[in-house]
């Protein structure tokens, strides 16, 4: 949409939107999967990425050692009990008709002894080796989250390799229970299967060597089919977690934007590009099972080649080599020696497909830090606000072009500073090199004289406090999102009813039904626009720091609201130095300097600027224009009108908020609102746009107030 100024005979000038082509909509049914690869062949790329994923496993693992080893031990008095117990079956059943037949019920109470000290065993192995992998995985999903917030503010805006908002939350949460499930495995198998695996084999040695010779044949070849379908596993499993994960980043996108799909009857679309995502998480999710279902069928062709081994043994009986008693404890020996190697192969299996989480998991946590804090790094102490930008150049890529070039601003000490331009200009942009959130490619940024690179993280940030247009608040309560900064340590309440009371909120919140106890909902969904803007403007006076960035808090307001929200900002940046990303003119006025940023340069604009015809200018500058609003006072006409007109379009307010201004108290110097507090002149003249130093432009509105009310009344 493009503004076109047209001005009809006999009639004030006017702002008039021009509609532009609206351009092709392509849907795309099916976001991308984010960076989905397909898996390398090479054995030798396999194998490393395993001893890398065992590698970040490790230290989170060992963590976790005192339950591990009870696990373990636990483990091995399960299968000594399981030792025993095979050759006292083939003694048992000796006794069976035999003439040692009473010696029975004694033989009986010892087989059952062990037998409870194997079930014993097993429940508390597999009991503490749960509980360890699952404290693994919850000190993993901790120290991933705790990367994740270390990382550059390019990841979260999808540069320098970043990814969707709702595959990183998929990682934390649906990929960190799978890698407990892959911990469990591995734990269970390092020992519990290789014990009793070792002495069920020596049990089967020690009846018939010949036997076990021919047993042993047939694991090796099990083995090699079980490998090779476990890495197709792990292949299948990559794709499912990308399929899920693009998944859950559709359903985080798609429903905080509901009123527009609602509005915009997109509930069609929106169908169809769920269900092709569902079905292809189906497909891969489909694949995955099927693979997990045909390894363990490979491990039951032991049972079938047990058969054979009875046909085998029958006949070294026949010759004498050992007796049925011996054949009893053999097939036992071999019934149990197949758990361990189903273990082993359902081990691998959990392996395979838990890798890949393993690997998206940890991929979060390997980065190169941009912007480094300096190991002399000092705090800051005293601030009084000088900020300067000496020679600023920044960039986002290697291919991208230049946002600023050389850019030089000085902000006073208490001064407020107004930044004007085309969007994409760089205004955001300069606010983050202020945070250090980025780094600039040439140039330095100095607080109070000292480079913002030499000062703590920590304490740089504390000193600058963000009001954005883009309101953030969280689940909880009013007092927790207002008192934000001092959650771990404490609020103080007393501080923070003041805020409140100072930034216009102490009134709704009291109205509230647990006060500042109430919770506010996710993103402060219980609250209107206005009521957040003012919270947010709270938690920026409870801040108390000397560096303010205001990005345009006051739009898409209702009149009243806006009254209500730009007070509050007149206050808050009193005894502040204030960078302001302005979009809307009557915020500009607010500022005692104002600067156009085009083309990575700044230019300052003069006032007389800002009030003469050089409306094209404006506009190209990227203010709002909007006249639809009479508490906006923005309005093309309106600012080459005379003030008192702006004087009654601010009574004209008042009174559809059912209020009523019944004149100007000489005295105190206030305006007079019937049913609300009084208005100081001070901070009405700063509400409608005028700088505290423009005298003149003040008394013109105070001496044409009594004419306002007058056409009212």
């Amino acid at each position: 949409m493009s503004f076109v100024f047209v001005n009809p005979p006999n009639q004030s000038l006017h702002l008039k939107l021009k509609p532009t082509p609206t351009p092709r909509l392509h849907l795309r049914l099916q976001p991308p999967l984010n960076r989905l690869k397909t898996p390398s062949r090479n054995p030798n790329h396999s194998l490393s990425r395993t001893f890398q994923s065992l590698h970040s496993l490790k230290p989170f693992v060992l963590s976790q050692h005192r339950p591990v080893l009870l696990g373990w031990l636990c483990s091995l008095v399960s299968v000594l009990s399981l030792s025993r117990i095979v050759p006292k079956l083939g003694q048992f059943s000796a006794l069976i008709g035999g003439s040692d037949a009473g010696r029975l019920p004694a033989e009986g109470s010892r087989l059952g002894l062990l037998a409870v000290a194997r079930v014993l065993g097993c429940y508390w192995q597999q009991a503490f080796l749960w509980d360890a992998a699952l404290r693994a995985a919850c000190e993993i999903r901790v120290a991933v989250f705790r990367k994740v917030l270390e990382r550059e503010l390019g990841f979260f805006e999808g540069r320098d390799g970043g990814v969707l908002a709702g595959d990183v939350a998929y990682r934390i949460t649906a990929e960190a229970s799978d890698v407990a499930d892959t911990v469990f495995a591995l734990l269970n198998t390092i020992v519990p299967s290789t014990l009793q695996l070792s002495a069920m084999v020596a049990q089967m040695l020690a009846v018939s060597p010949v036997l076990s010779l021919i047993s042993a044949m047939v694991i090796p070849c099990m083995a090699l089919v079980i490998a090779h379908f476990g890495e197709e596993l792990r292949k299948i499993s990559t794709k499912a977690n990308l399929t899920a994960a693009a998944l859950s980043a559709y359903l985080n996108e798609i429903f905080p934007a509901i009123l527009f799909v609602k509005a915009s009857n997109g509930e069609g679309i929106e169908n169809a590009r769920f269900e092709k995502l569902a079905h292809a998480d189906l497909s891969e999710r489909l694949k995955k099972k099927k693979m997990k279902a045909l390894i363990p069928q490979i491990v039951q062709i032991m049972y079938f080649g047990s058969l054979f081994l009875f046909c085998v043994g029958s006949l070294e009986i026949s010759r004498g080599s050992f007796d049925g008693r011996g054949m009893i404890s053999f097939v036992t020996s071999l019934v149990f020696l197949i758990e361990p190697i189903q273990g082993i192969g359902k081990a691998y299996n959990e392996w395979k497909q838990g890798e890949p989480a393993i690997e998206r998991l940890f991929d979060l946590t390997r980065f190169k830090r941009e912007v480094m804090e300096k190991p002399d790094a000092v705090d800051l102490n005293h601030v009084s606000g000088e900020v300067r930008f000496c020679d600023i150049s920044f960039k986002y890529g290697d291919n991208s072009p230049l946002v600023l070039n050389g850019l030089n601003l000085h902000i006073k000490a208490g001064e407020t500073v107004a930044l004007v331009g085309p969007s994409g200009g760089g205004k955001t942009t300069l606010a983050k090199l202020l945070l250090r959130l980025y780094d600039p490619l040439s140039g330095c940024i100095l607080i109070d004289n000292h480079n913002i690179q030499s000062i703590r993280l920590e304490s740089l940030r504390g000193h600058v406090a963000l009001v954005s247009q883009d309101i953030t608040l969280f689940s909880g309560t009013v007092a927790e999102n207002i008192g934000y900064r001092d959650l771990l340590k404490g609020i103080d309440m007393r501080r923070l009813e003041f805020a409140a009371r100072t930034a216009n909120a102490d009134e709704f919140i009291r109205q509230l039904p647990e006060g500042y106890e109430s919770d506010i909902g996710p993103r402060g969904s219980t609250l209107s626009g206005g009521q957040r803007q003012r919270i947010a403007i709270a938690r920026a006076l409870y801040q108390n720091s000397p560096i303010l960035i205001l990005d345009e808090a006051t739009s898409a307001l209702d009149s009243r609201s806006e009254l209500l929200v730009r007070q509050a900002l007149v206050r808050l940046m009193g005894n502040h130095t204030v960078l302001v990303i302005a979009h809307r003119l009557e915020t500009v006025m607010m500022a005692k300097r104002v600067f156009v940023l085009d083309d990575g340069k700044l230019e300052e604009l003069s006032r007389s600027t800002l009030l003469s015809h050089h409306y094209e200018s404006l506009v190209s500058a990227g203010l709002d224009m909007d006249t639809s609003n009479p508490a906006v006072f923005v309005n093309a006409e309106l600012m080459r009108l005379n003030l008192g007109k702006r004087v009654r379009a601010l009574i004209q307010v008042v009174r559809s908020d059912g209020g009523s201004v019944i004149g100007k108290s000489t005295d105190d110097n206030q305006i007079i609102v019937k049913g609300t507090p009084p208005v100081s002149l001070t901070n009405f003249v700063e509400v409608i746009g005028i700088a505290d130093s423009d005298k003149s432009i003040r008394a013109e509105i105070w001496s044409n107030f009594g004419d306002a009310v007058g056409m009212f009344f």
